[in-house]
């Protein structure tokens, strides 16, 4: 799901990756008939895995 929705990353005033935009993220879970209250779980995780990796891709450059 999150591949597919690039658009609802957020990026900070560098481009560095600040988070996700959660309440977008659940909007396009429920029209895809995806389980709305576990990815309400799963998806505060996914959004600080993205923000470490990509504060370290960034921190290695």
């Amino acid at each position: 799901m999150l591949t597919g929705s690039i658009g609802t990353i957020r990026l900070g005033p560098r481009g560095g990756i600040t988070g996700l935009d959660l309440p977008a993220l659940l909007i396009q879970a429920e029209a895809l008939g995806y389980d709305q209250p576990l990815l309400a779980r799963l998806l505060p995780f996914a959004e600080r895995g993205m923000v470490a990796g990509a504060a370290k891709l960034q921190s290695d450059s």
